[in-house]
């Protein structure tokens, strides 16, 4: 009776059985240390992609730190490319020049391509196309040295034409061709008008070519 109770109790702890081996006239069993855990193939390929990768933000190149001189250099390049670009630019003529204002609402003591007074559209012009500086006044104008009287038979293209008393010089304007001027009205803004119109031949004081 103990026999067959004793063999059972034998089966019930043997290992599992995989195949018979004959070195060793038994089956062989199957050790846990020899258990194999597959790896999933999505998380390999994932291990080979990192590995293959560079560091992307070690192979790219550092900004460069730019110090107080650096950043004032390039500033000065700037500015020079600026002022050969404005140079490559072709000039316009004078009176295409003097028309950018047509337009501008007259103001007292304004001076601007919108709204000007008559002296301040002169000083606009004359220092944006000649480089010449002139106060913001009729009658500092007329009695500017640099200027040169010039007759009524002789007037070209840039000069001052002044208008008001002898006295008093109140309005000033710019002479284009044909007895034309161009000037900023205080009634009309910046127009061009005839120097011949009684209004204007009546109020004429004189000329004065600055360049």
């Amino acid at each position: 009776m103990l026999l067959p109770f004793c063999a059972g109790l034998l089966c019930c702890t043997f290992p599992e059985r995989t195949g018979y081996d004959r070195n060793i006239g038994d089956y062989k069993p199957i050790h846990a240390t020899e258990q194999v855990t597959e790896v999933p193939a999505q998380e390999t390929h994932k291990a080979e992609d990192t590995a293959a990768k560079p560091d992307s933000t070690a192979s790219e190149p550092k900004p460069k730190h730019m110090n107080s001189a650096d950043k004032a250099r390039a500033a000065a390049n700037r500015k020079e490319a600026e002022k050969a670009a404005q140079r490559a630019l072709p000039t316009p003529d004078f009176e295409t020049y003097a028309k950018g204002w047509l337009g501008a609402k007259y103001v007292y003591g304004a001076a601007s391509k919108t709204q000007t007074d008559c002296s301040g559209f002169v000083m606009q012009v004359f220092k944006g196309y000649y480089n010449i500086a002139l106060d913001h006044s009729a009658a500092r104008m007329y009695k500017d040295p640099r200027g040169k009287s010039v007759g009524r038979g002789s007037l070209r293209e840039g000069d001052l034409l002044f208008f008001g008393s002898f006295w008093n010089i109140s309005h000033v304007g710019i002479y284009l061709s044909g007895d034309r001027f161009i000037h900023a009205s205080s009634s009309r803004g910046v127009v061009i008008s005839n120097l011949n119109e009684k209004y204007y031949k009546n109020k004429y004081q004189g000329a004065r070519r600055f360049r």
